[in-house]
């Protein structure tokens, strides 16, 4: 049986994404001691929450778009690999990964694992959105791979 993945339901799932991202970041800037760090964490909320916004007008003002057929197994894995971040799930409880992230070092590993798993998503995103919509998911995307590379510099700074 052929399962329909709906636009609407794929900018949702971005919607969340960053909503979840907001809340990982404000409480990662919450717990570190580092100022960079905590800096850091600040702007990235700050950021998700922009991007929660642009992809709320893209769900509000989404036009009917060709749709991809799955079947019901291939569907599942295939979402399961896109959304496999645990960090910007909704079904995930936060405070459990906040338990594995004790220092800055191991918080910006699971952001920057997060981050590499929402491009992939956003890229599967652009492949079906509409071209009006694709230049504001083309600068999210462009955004995140910033963010990662924030992350990763800062990272590498800490560890020396």
């Amino acid at each position: 049986m052929s399962i329909l993945f709906s636009a609407s339901e794929v900018v949702t799932m971005a919607v969340e994404i960053e909503k979840n991202g907001m809340a990982f970041y404000n409480a990662l800037a919450a717990r570190s001691k580092n100022e960079k760090a905590k800096e850091l964490y600040t702007f990235l909320a700050a950021e998700e929450v922009r991007h929660k916004v642009t992809f709320q007008k893209l769900l509000d003002g989404l036009k009917k778009m060709e749709l991809t057929a799955f079947e019901e197994d291939e569907y599942n894995n295939y979402l399961g690999a896109l959304t496999s971040s645990r960090i910007f799930r909704s079904d995930v409880n936060l405070d459990d990964i906040l338990a594995e992230a004790d220092t800055d070092v191991k918080a910006m590993n699971l952001a920057i694992d997060a981050e590499k798993d929402a491009i992939l998503f956003y890229y599967e995103l652009l492949g079906q959105a509409l071209s009006e919509n694709s230049k504001a998911i083309e600068h999210i995307i462009k955004e995140e791979k910033n963010h990662m590379a924030k992350l990763i510099c800062l990272r590498a700074e800490l560890t020396g």
